[in-house]
C-alpha cells in the first residue's frame, strides 16, 4: 500500500472518529423545546417544520443545483412510468393492480419529488409535483368508476337473464350516471397528462390513448344499454320577458315530450337558479309546465339559466334538459333588526333577529351574516317569509367596549343589494385566571400543563400561552376546548440555576380581547442526571478539537507521503490549472460539497418567500422571510441559538437597536404561528413578515468579521492575501454556528483536504453519520493553496 493511501485511510479514521461523538452529542442532548402536541417533521423540504431553523438533513439527499435537477427528472420519469402501468392495467380490466401501482410505492415516489424541489429555486417544480399528485387522484377517480361500471354492468346483464326488468332498468340508470362521471373523469385525467407532459418533456400520448379507448368503450356499451331500456325525450323552454329581477321574476314555461313528440304528463321539472336554489313543477296531461323563479343572489347582468327533467330510477323515460338566457337587474333590499342582544361578555350568546325583503316580498333562503365590531360572529339564513333568527357564543377575539353589532348581506353584485344595518352593543370585559405545573425528567426534560379559565370557572378556548423560564421565552402553546395548555420541552444548560432549579412562568396577553391578561410562575427543580460524564458543551469542543487535528494530520501525512515520492493526482499540473486550483480553494465545487440552507443568502430566501407568495403558499413565504431574518443576523448572534425564541433572546442580548429588535419579535411571533399552529396564514400576513424581513436586509447589514472573507454565504477567495486566517464554520449538525480558526502553519494541510479529498471526506462523513452533516467554509491564503494544489496533486 502506497503512503499516499496509507495517508487517506488515517484521514478517514480521524474524520469518523471527530463526526461520530458529533452524532451521539446531538442525539442524545437536544436544546431545542419542543410541543408534546407538535410531531417532529423528518426530512421535510426547504423548511422542517421544527421549532429551529437548523436543519439535520440526509447527505445523500444534498446535492449541488444540476444534481437536484437530474434527480427530478429521474424521480418525474419513474413517477410518469407508474402511470402508464396503472393506465396498462386498467386497460386490461386488472382494477385492482391499477389501483396499487398507484399507492404507496407512488406516494414514497411523490414525496420524495416534493422534498427535492423544496430544495431548489423557482416554483415550476413544485406545479410538477401538483399535476403529479393530480393525475393520480384524476387516474385513482377514474379507475374507480370503470371498475364500478364493470361490476354494475354485470349484474345489470345477470337481472336481464332472470327476466326481472324493474330491476335491470334501475341498474341502467345508475350506469347512465356513471357513464356520465367516466366521461368527466377521463377528461380530467387527460387534460392532466397533458400538462405534465408539458412540465416534464415526458411523452404521455400512450396513456392519453389508452384511456380514451377506454372510455369510448364504456360510451359504446352504454349506448346498447341505453337503446335497450329507455325512450328519449325533449324538453323545451321559453321566458316571458328577457329583462327580470328579484321583484319582476323569472317566468318560464315549456313542454315534455318523447322522441316522437307524444306529451308525458306527470313528470317533475326543476328551474335551477343560483347556488342550490331552485324552483320545482310538475307537468300536465298534455305535458305543458310553468315556473316562476325569483332571483335573489344571482349575479347581475345576462345569466343562463336551466331547466332540467330528471325522470324516475324505474322510469323508462331518459332525463332532458334546456337553457333560457336573461339579463338579471339589481333591487335594493332592506333588512329590519327586531331583537337584539345589547350587553354581552365571553361565552355569552349573541342574539339578534329580523327579516329581510324589497317592498312588501320577503327574501327566502338568503344568506345573512352577523358581525360585532370588525369581527363576523356567525351566517344564518332566511326562511320562507324573509325572516331570520341568529344565535352564537362570544370568543375572546372581539375587543372588550362599545361595539355595533352589524347585520349584512354577505355578497356583492347580485339580484339583491342591501345596506348595512347597526345595533348598539356593549362587550364587557371578563378577568381570568392561569395556573401552572410542571415535572421534570431526566436530562433537563420538563413537562409543563395549566388552564386558562374566567374567574367565573367558564374555560378560554383557542389562545396562546407564551411559557418563560428564568425571565427568558423558550415555547408557546394553546389552549384546547377546555382551557387546557401543555408543553414539553429540553431545557438549555444556560437556563439551570446553580442549584438545579428554574423559574417557570405562564403568561397571557389578553390585550385587544375580551378577556383579562394573566400570568402565574412556579419552580421546578430540573435534573441533568443522563449528560454522562461529559456535558454538551465540553463533548461539543472535543468535536471541534477532533476536526481540527483531522485538518492539520491528514495535510501532514500527504505532505510527508508527497516527499516520499507518492502522489494522489497522478502527476504535476501546469501553472495554468494550479492558478485556476488556487482561485477554487477556498470553497469546494458545487458537484463536491455537501451544501446546507445557510449557504443561502438572506436576499435568495427573500426571494423564496415572495414566489411562494405569488404562488400562494403563504406559509412557506412567512417562513422563508424568517430564514432571511436568521440568515441575515448570523454573523451578529454567532452562539447557536436553537429555537426560535432563542434566537430572537441572543439578538436582543447583541444590543441592536430598538426598532431592529421589535421588527425580529414581529417576524419571530408570525412564523411562531405559521409553522406551529393550525391558523392558516393570509396573504396580507405573509406580505407583511417578507416587508419586514426585507427591511432587516436591507438596512441591517450583517457585519463581516476581519479574518474571513465569507460574505452573505459566499466564500470570496480573491479578496485573500498571503498568510491568511482558516475559517471553519460549522453550517449543521451539533456544533452549528461555531467556528474554529486556525493558524497560517495549517494552512497548507487545510488547502489538501479541501482540494485532493474532498470526495473522500464527504464520503467518510455520509457513512459517519448519516442524518447529521458537517460542511465547512476554509478560507485559505491563495499563494499557499497554489503550492499545496501541486503537492496535494
Amino acid at each position: 500500500m502506497s503512503r499516499s493511501a496509507a495517508s487517506l485511510g488515517l484521514l478517514a479514521f480521524l474524520l469518523v472518529a471527530a463526526v461520530l461523538p458529533a452524532q451521539a452529542a446531538a442525539v442524545s442532548t437536544s436544546d431545542v423545546a419542543r410541543f408534546s402536541s407538535q410531531p417532529e417533521h423528518v426530512g421535510t423540504a426547504a423548511f422542517a417544520r421544527n421549532n429551529s431553523t437548523v436543519h439535520h438533513e440526509n447527505p445523500d439527499d444534498v446535492q449541488s443545483e444540476e444534481d437536484l435537477s437530474e434527480l427530478e427528472r429521474w424521480l418525474s420519469g419513474r413517477l410518469s412510468s407508474q402511470l402508464g402501468s396503472s393506465t396498462m392495467k386498467i386497460e386490461q380490466g386488472q382494477y385492482e393492480k391499477a389501483h396499487s401501482v398507484l399507492g404507496d410505492d407512488y406516494d414514497d415516489l411523490l414525496s420524495k419529488y416534493v422534498e427535492v424541489s423544496g430544495q431548489t429555486d423557482g416554483t415550476s417544480d413544485d406545479k410538477t409535483a401538483k399535476t403529479l399528485k393530480n393525475a393520480q387522484r384524476s387516474q385513482q377517480q377514474y379507475v374507480s368508476r370503470v371498475q364500478r361500471y364493470r361490476q354494475l354492468y354485470d349484474r345489470y346483464q345477470r337481472a336481464k337473464q332472470n327476466g326481472n326488468d324493474q330491476k335491470a332498468r334501475t341498474l341502467a340508470r345508475k350506469l347512465e350516471r356513471l357513464q356520465k362521471d367516466i366521461d368527466r373523469s377521463s377528461s380530467n385525467l387527460t387534460t392532466n397528462y397533458n400538462r405534465l407532459s408539458n412540465r416534464t418533456n415526458v411523452s404521455t400520448e400512450d396513456e392519453m390513448r389508452r384511456i380514451r379507448n377506454v372510455t369510448q368503450n364504456v360510451s359504446s356499451q352504454q349506448a346498447t344499454v341505453r337503446e335497450a331500456e329507455f325512450t328519449q325525450t325533449n324538453l323545451t323552454a321559453t321566458i316571458r320577458t328577457p329583462n327580470v329581477s328579484f321583484l319582476d321574476p323569472l317566468r318560464v314555461t315549456g313542454r315534455l315530450t318523447d322522441e316522437n313528440g307524444t306529451a308525458i304528463g306527470n313528470q317533475s321539472i326543476q328551474l335551477r337558479l343560483a347556488g342550490n336554489r331552485s324552483q320545482r313543477v310538475r307537468t300536465s296531461e298534455n305535458g305543458s309546465f310553468s315556473l316562476v323563479g325569483r332571483p335573489a343572489v344571482v349575479s347581475r347582468g345576462n345569466r343562463s339559466f336551466r331547466v332540467e327533467y330528471h325522470p324516475a330510477n324505474e322510469s323508462t323515460y331518459l332525463g332532458s334538459n334546456a337553457t333560457v338566457q336573461a339579463n338579471v337587474s339589481p333591487v335594493a333590499a332592506m333588512i329590519d333588526i327586531s331583537n337584539h342582544t345589547q350587553q354581552v361578555r365571553y361565552n355569552d350568546t349573541v342574539s339578534v333577529s329580523g327579516r329581510v325583503h324589497a317592498g312588501q316580498v320577503g327574501a327566502t333562503d338568503v344568506p345573512v351574516a352577523v358581525f360585532v365590531g370588525k369581527t363576523r360572529v356567525g351566517t344564518t339564513r332566511t326562511g320562507l317569509d324573509g325572516s331570520f333568527s341568529f344565535a352564537e357564543t362570544l370568543n375572546a377575539s372581539i375587543p372588550a367596549g362599545q361595539n355595533a353589532l352589524r347585520v349584512v348581506l354577505p355578497f356583492r353584485h347580485r339580484a339583491l343589494n342591501a345596506l348595512n344595518v347597526t345595533a348598539p352593543a356593549v362587550v364587557e370585559s371578563s378577568p381570568t385566571t392561569l395556573t401552572l405545573s410542571g415535572t421534570a425528567g431526566k436530562a433537563r426534560n420538563v413537562n409543563l400543563s395549566g388552564r386558562l379559565n374566567t374567574t367565573n370557572g367558564t374555560p378560554v378556548a383557542n389562545q396562546q400561552v407564551s411559557i418563560l423560564v428564568n425571565g427568558t421565552q423558550v415555547v408557546s402553546t394553546r389552549t384546547d376546548q377546555n382551557g387546557t395548555y401543555r408543553a414539553s420541552l429540553v431545557l438549555s444548560p444556560s437556563l439551570v440555576s446553580a442549584d438545579g432549579n428554574a423559574t417557570f412562568v405562564a403568561q397571557f396577553d389578553g390585550r385587544g380581547k375580551n378577556v383579562e391578561s394573566a400570568r402565574t410562575a412556579t419552580e421546578i427543580s430540573v435534573t441533568d442526571s443522563d449528560d454522562g460524564p461529559l456535558d454538551s458543551t465540553t463533548r461539543g469542543w472535543l468535536v471541534g478539537l477532533g476536526v481540527a487535528s483531522l485538518i492539520t494530520l491528514g495535510g501532514f501525512f500527504l505532505w510527508r507521503s508527497d516527499i516520499g515520492g507518492g502522489d494522489i493526482g497522478g502527476g504535476d499540473i501546469d501553472d495554468g490549472e494550479s492558478d485556476r486550483m488556487a482561485t477554487n480553494a477556498g470553497t469546494v465545487s458545487p458537484s463536491d460539497a455537501t451544501t446546507a440552507d445557510f449557504s443561502v443568502s438572506a436576499r435568495e430566501f427573500l426571494d423564496r418567500a415572495r414566489s411562494a407568495r405569488e404562488a400562494g403558499e403563504f406559509e412557506t413565504a412567512v417562513e422563508m422571510g424568517y430564514a432571511a431574518t436568521r440568515n441575515q443576523f448570523d454573523a451578529v448572534v454567532p452562539t447557536a441559538a436553537s429555537t426560535h425564541w432563542e434566537f430572537y433572546n441572543a439578538c436582543r442580548e447583541a444590543d441592536l437597536a430598538d426598532e431592529t429588535l421589535t421588527t425580529i419579535a414581529d417576524v419571530t411571533e408570525q412564523y411562531e404561528q405559521a409553522a406551529f399552529t393550525t391558523n392558516r396564514v393570509s396573504r396580507e400576513t405573509a406580505t407583511a413578515v417578507i416587508d419586514a424581513a426585507s427591511t432587516l436586509v436591507e438596512e441591517c447589514r450583517s457585519p463581516v468579521r476581519p479574518d474571513s472573507s465569507v460574505v452573505g454565504g459566499r466564500i470570496r477567495p480573491r479578496a485573500l492575501g498571503p498568510g491568511a486566517t482558516i475559517v471553519i464554520r460549522f453550517h449543521s449538525g451539533y456544533l452549528v454556528g461555531k467556528e474554529l480558526s486556525a493558524s497560517s502553519t495549517s494552512v497548507l494541510a487545510a488547502s489538501m483536504t479541501a482540494v485532493a479529498v474532498s470526495r473522500l471526506t464527504r464520503f467518510v462523513v455520509k457513512a459517519a453519520c448519516s442524518y447529521c452533516s458537517v460542511t465547512s467554509a476554509m478560507v485559505v491564503s491563495v499563494s499557499s493553496a497554489r503550492s499545496a494544489s501541486r503537492q496535494a496533486l
